[in-house]
């Protein structure tokens, strides 16, 4: 599920089983429970992942790499993220309300 959200949390879960081949009914499981296995993840796990990326892209790719003048030319395109709502994600972050007063955790992320 590394794509972005475009469907309802619960037509995304059932999508991504049926993509994994897992779409009998004893391989379903609740949104609160994809919620509350993905609080689970240790931030540690994002910086791995991207480090390996990274440590595959440039093994092997130095012709695959384009160049404008001898040089890479490098974009980002900066977007909010919205985090789970704990105590230390609050503190951390700070916590953003619209009209409605409802609070939720966000940071900005870079892609």
């Amino acid at each position: 599920m590394l794509n972005m959200l475009r469907k309802s949390l619960a037509i995304e879960i059932e999508n991504f089983l049926n993509f994994l081949g897992k779409s009998s009914p004893s391989d379903k499981f609740t949104k609160s429970a994809f919620v509350q296995a993905r609080k689970k993840i240790k931030p540690a796990v994002f910086k791995h992942l991207s480090q390996t990326l990274v440590n595959e892209f440039y093994t092997d790719n130095d012709l695959a790499i384009k160049k404008y003048k001898g040089f890479r030319v490098l974009a980002i395109d900066g977007s909010r993220m919205t985090l789970p709502i704990t105590k230390d994600l609050k503190q951390f972050y700070g916590e953003t309300k619209n009209q409605s007063a409802t609070g939720i955790v966000q940071t900005k992320c870079m892609s």
